[in-house]
């Protein structure tokens, strides 16, 4: 599966996950931007528009859901899909995350070939 390099923004405020996801987007030749919380990630979705947002729930500042919700409201922001990466892994954070709009939901610890899939079946869906 291919696809076409996009523009990624990954929210998370573990500076190794960010590290790890960025590192695995660029191999497939994506250009990758990082955000440390959840305020940082609002700011930068706005300059940056990108194809695609990796987002963390736990953070400071502003959770991922909080996030979400914000991207979703926006018309300038609400058809960039989101994928979250988290460690809540009950059954009503996926299903809440799933319900406020993002694309996809991915638990840590998680499988790099997994995410990358899944990556890229958002990338395509939405080029």
């Amino acid at each position: 599966m291919t696809t076409n390099p996009a523009r990624v923004l990954v929210v998370d405020d573990d500076p190794l996950t960010r590290r790890f996801v960025g590192a695995l987007l660029r191999q497939k030749g994506h250009e990758v931007h990082e955000a440390i919380d959840g305020e940082d990630a609002l700011r930068a979705v706005h300059t940056l528009q990108p194809r695609l947002v990796i987002l963390d729930l736990v953070m400071p500042m502003k959770d991922g859901y909080e996030v979400l919700e914000a991207l979703k409201a926006d018309p300038a922001t609400k058809r960039i899909p989101v994928l979250i990466l988290s460690m809540r892994s009950r059954e009503e954070d996926v299903v809440k995350g799933l319900n406020l709009g993002a694309e996809d939901y991915v638990t840590k610890p998680f499988n790099a070939q997994e995410l990358m899939v899944r990556i890229g079946k958002i990338l395509e869906r939405t080029w």
